[in-house]
């Protein structure tokens, strides 16, 4: 059974436990790794959760008999600083911490990181900080080549 094959087989275990994103790849290595990131439409994750879901995962896999040769199973959380893919992603975000990297610098700029005040039209509304100044910035969606969630220190 191919990766891509196992999010039907995986769907209804990630409904019933309020999963809304989840992401799967097989990690090289003896033996390899089936990692299964999960999040909450909130963007959390808790231990209890991993703990659970992997059980629940790991019984559907043993069921559909996914592979024949040995792999560990980790479930886990996507961790603070994911990667925000849409704009679905980016409007959860809005008054959260984020990183941005520009496709080419703005304004002397090549990223951004600070709090994420707004997004509209396409548009991305950062407060930030340089030299204990408060200042802001308005870029387009399409001028952002990375964007994450961040840890502000």
């Amino acid at each position: 059974m191919q990766i891509k094959d196992l999010d039907k087989e995986l769907e209804s275990v990630f409904l019933k436990n309020g999963i809304t994103r989840h992401a799967i790849k097989l990690i090289p290595g003896n033996p390899k790794t089936l990692e299964i990131s999960i999040m909450k439409a909130d963007g959390s994750m808790d231990m209890d959760t991993c703990v659970l879901v992997s059980r629940e995962l790991s019984e559907v896999l043993d069921r559909i008999d996914y592979s024949a040769e040995p792999y560990n199973l980790d479930v886990c959380s996507f961790g603070a600083e994911y990667e925000l893919e849409n704009d679905e992603d980016i409007i959860n975000s809005v008054g959260e911490y984020v990183h941005a990297d520009l496709v080419d610098p703005k304004d002397g700029y090549d990223q951004y990181e600070g709090k994420l005040l707004e997004y509209e039209d396409g548009v991305l509304k950062i407060e930030f900080f340089i030299k204990g100044r408060r200042k802001t910035a308005s870029v387009k969606r399409a001028d952002i080549r990375f964007i994450r969630r961040a840890v502000k220190l």
